[in-house]
């Protein structure tokens, strides 16, 4: 018989395993390598990733090398497609498989690890202490098919799966395991700030051991006996107030209603335990040695036996007396197994198991105490075949021998079907310490299905003498988003030209990003400033611009006034949008056009921040002070309108033409204000196409300062003056009289051959030192009239009397003083320069 039991001693040191089983032989646990399975998407390794160092060491890898039991048994489970994997001690170095997650110290005889909880039962909901990324909270099961693997599942048994593990079980005989993780989604990590932290399942997850101790009948009482009570061979003893007793577990055999013989019954009278060899290993029988129809054997797990009355030392006398039923306490257990032998050829049999609870009542105590018994439900039974060691059927529907069938009544398990070199294993809700094994056939019961039997194979497994926390090692690393600046940035102009226009550029494509395994969360954008000098000038105060961060919104102010100049501001799709309210200083006067921007680029920053669902985040910058650009706003002027006459008259030499051009120039100063409009007159130095009257000479033209000349070609006389005034009133100033073309008309007008002999400019600067100009051709607006003679008569004609009386004698008078008349004179056909006597 085979008893799996859990030791009460563990330890959740993660980095001390060992521990101090009740037995002697001290089964325990030595840890090894860590499990490091990481979220984020690719193997991360010591070979696949060397630095840094959080990743190196982490043991990632490929789904697809998760062990074939494993793996068919989570597609069973429908645990669909994994997102990562890992194995304990893992490098990713070509031939690395791995190492043990845990060795086992004295690992002979064991037969089985398994995962359990902190009590060394199967994990059954166990809280691990994580969530899922909504919050769910991930409970564990040591899987029932396979209890070398456990799932956590989300809420409850039936949740999705979020992650298994897997205990491979190495060395022959096993010595250690390896542990194989999986994940199916991310867990939600706790560590906003560190996006590759750890989470584990230290003290959730512990490994139990199952080790065979056999033990020996041999020199066993012959006969029919009150009891047995054996141990293994060779067993570890101490002495307690003077009495030897075994420290490892030992068994005691009974019938199923043996004979009070502490109260004085002969042992005939009740049912008693008996021993045969039959030429083979000891097997053990009741009253006439086989057990037949609805005879059993009560078998109790106890700890303390006195060693004197403990198989070998046992006599047959001293077996048939219930006071040397003598030990200290029971000893727990939640399995146990036995062998099924010496049936009739042919013939099965029926077998009924019933489990319970009892508290140690050792001596004449002993047979009173089976009525106290607490009944413990069996809730699974295998039937193996100890020729192939493979199990046959089991009570789950996992295996099936139509010729075996299994059966629950009241926590009570009876088989049929049951032959020779069967062994059973059953399973109970709880712990339990004595058993209960008898012939479930009826009375008198015909045929080949109920026949008798002996129970042999008696050993004791214990299950762990040794039960370590091994969720320490077995670690899930998280996955931090990533975000990282790409591409060409655009470029936010304004122009001052249109000052009520923004710019606005989008960024997002400028940063590459991924939320990882833990989904998406969030993706926003925020602006940074270097506080301080921009490098650039507000225009209309000759102030310095300073940079500051107004909540969200870099602001541009006067440095003095705290006049607003500019600002950039950025939107949840990642536009920045550039507002010029003020105009700038630009570099180049002579380009009023030209650009400017910040001194330096890193003046304002635009930083993108990922954070995906579980809240870690990641960040990346970009420098985008220069990136801000500011168009200058030149000002601008043209010409316009009918352009007024200066008409002077050389009747009336001495008055000049005076006409204002101001209307005739349309302007404005633009967004760096008003600076200074003047205006200018040009020349075509030569010939102006007049003639001076008096000396018959060309009138050339010249420009003297300001001031447009015309004089003659050879002795340089002045004939004409051009000047403009700074409110653009332009005077025509004649000095000497020119020749007209036409004798017939004494007051036509003559002008310069060319309007553009003389010109009119008008230029405009602004604030910043931008300017421009217009020109206006004004060579024909400058008009000479000419001045004709005058003669009229007056006075009292005189009379001319001839006298034919002396017809030769001439009448002859003087008319010339019945004219009055004007003409030029030297004098009169030029005036005296300015300045000089005439």
């Amino acid at each position: 018989m085979t008893i799996r039991e859990q030791n009460s001693s563990l330890t959740s040191d993660p980095t001390s395993l060992n521990l101090t089983s009740i037995t002697a032989n001290a089964l325990s646990v030595t840890p090894g390598a860590n499990v490091t399975l990481d979220e984020t998407a690719g193997l991360q390794n010591l070979t696949a990733t060397p630095s840094p160092a959080g990743d190196a060491d982490d043991n990632d890898i490929l789904v697809a090398s998760l062990p074939s039991a494993f793996s068919t048994r989570l597609t069973a489970l429908g645990a669909g497609t994994a997102t990562g994997a890992a194995l304990s001690g893992y490098t990713g170095a070509a031939g690395n498989t791995g190492s043990n997650a845990f060795t086992l110290t004295d690992p002979s005889g064991v037969t089985d690890i398994r995962f359990v909880d902190s009590a060394g039962a199967p994990l059954n909901g166990v809280d691990s202490g994580l969530d899922t990324l909504d919050g769910t909270s991930i409970l564990l099961y040591t899987d029932t098919n396979d209890n070398n693997i456990v799932v956590g599942r989300a809420g409850a048994a039936d949740g999705a799966i979020v992650f298994a593990a897997y205990i491979e079980e190495t060395g022959s005989p096993v010595s250690g395991g390896k542990i194989w993780t999986v994940e199916y989604q991310p867990l939600k990590h706790p560590d906003a700030t560190n996006p590759d932290d750890s989470l584990n399942l230290q003290d959730k997850v512990f490994v139990g051991v199952s080790q065979d101790l056999g033990f020996s009948l041999a020199g066993a009482p012959s006969g029919q006996n009150l009891f047995l009570m054996f141990t293994k061979a060779n067993p570890t003893t101490e002495v307690i107030n003077g009495v030897t007793r075994i420290t490892d577990p030992s068994i005691i055999a009974t019938g199923k209603d043996p004979a009070d013989q502490s109260s004085g019954a002969n042992i005939n009278t009740g049912d008693t335990i008996n021993t045969s060899q039959g030429g083979g290993p000891t097997t053990i029988g009741t009253n006439n040695q086989m057990i037949t129809e609805q005879e059993g054997i009560r078998f109790s797990f106890v700890t303390g036996a006195r060693q004197d009355v403990t198989v070998p030392n046992l006599s047959q006398t001293e077996a048939d007396v219930e006071s040397n039923i003598d030990f200290t306490g029971v000893y727990n257990s939640t399995s146990a197994n036995f062998d099924i032998v010496q049936l009739q050829s042919g013939k099965s049999a029926v077998v009924k198991i019933s489990a319970f609870n009892t508290a140690a009542e050792p001596g004449a105590n002993f047979v009173n105490g089976y009525a106290n018994d607490t009944p413990v439900a069996i809730t699974n039974v295998q039937v193996i075949n100890n020729s192939t060691g493979l199990v046959i059927e089991n009570s789950d529907g996992s295996v099936n021998d139509p010729t075996i069938t299994i059966s629950f009544t009241g926590g009570v398990a009876t088989l049929t079907g049951i032959k020779a070199g069967y062994q059973i294993e059953y399973t109970t809700t709880s712990d339990h310490n004595r058993v209960l094994i008898e012939n479930g056939a009826a009375l008198d019961a015909r045929g080949d299905n109920h026949a008798d039997f002996d129970i042999g194979g008696f050993s004791l497994r214990q299950a762990s003498t040794s039960i370590a926390e091994i969720g320490s090692k077995m670690i899930f690393e998280d996955d931090g988003p990533s975000v990282s600046a790409a591409g060409t940035e655009p470029t936010l102009i304004v122009d001052e030209t249109v000052l009520t226009t923004d710019a606005t550029q989008n960024f997002a494509a400028n940063f590459s990003s991924a939320f990882g395994a833990d989904g998406a969360g969030t993706l926003t954008y925020a602006l940074g400033v270097v506080a301080g000098g921009s490098g650039l000038t507000d225009t209309a105060t000759g102030e310095a611009v300073n940079l500051s961060l107004n909540g969200t919104v870099v602001e541009g102010r006067t440095a003095t006034t705290n006049l607003l100049v500019f600002t950039v501001s950025v939107a949840a799709n990642g536009d920045v949008t550039l507002d010029q309210l003020r105009a700038v200083v630009h570099p180049d006067a002579t380009n009023p056009d030209d650009s400017t921007s910040l001194t330096s680029d890193n003046l304002v920053t635009l930083t993108a921040t990922i954070t995906d669902k579980d809240g870690d985040s990641a960040h990346a910058t970009l420098n985008i002070g220069q990136n801000l650009v500011f168009k200058d706003d030149g000002p601008s002027i043209s010409t316009t309108g009918s352009e007024p006459t200066l008409t002077v008259d050389e009747t009336v030499l001495t008055t000049d033409a005076t006409q204002n051009f101001t209307a005739n120039f349309t302007s404005a100063f633009g967004a760096d204000g008003a600076g200074t409009l003047t205006y200018a007159l040009g020349v075509v130095a030569g010939a102006s196409g007049l003639t001076d009257t008096a000396t018959g000479e060309a009138v050339n033209l010249s420009l003297n300062g300001t001031v447009v000349e015309g004089r003659t070609a050879t002795t340089n006389l002045l004939v004409f003056t051009v000047s403009v005034a700074a409110n653009g009133d332009v005077t025509l100033d004649q000095q000497r009289a020119v020749v007209h073309p036409d004798a017939t008309n004494p007051d036509d007008s003559t002008s310069l051959t060319s309007d553009n002999l003389v010109t009119l400019t008008a230029t405009i600067t602004d604030k910043d030192g931008d300017s421009a100009h217009a020109t206006l051709n004004i060579g024909q607006n400058l008009v000479f009239k000419d001045d004709g003679p005058s003669i009229s008569t007056t006075g009292s004609e005189p009379t001319l009397t001839v006298d034919e009386t002396v017809l030769t004698t001439d009448a002859t008078q003087n008319l010339a003083a019945n004219f009055t008349s004007a003409g030029r004179s030297c004098h009169a056909e030029h005036r005296p320069e300015p300045g000089v006597q005439g």
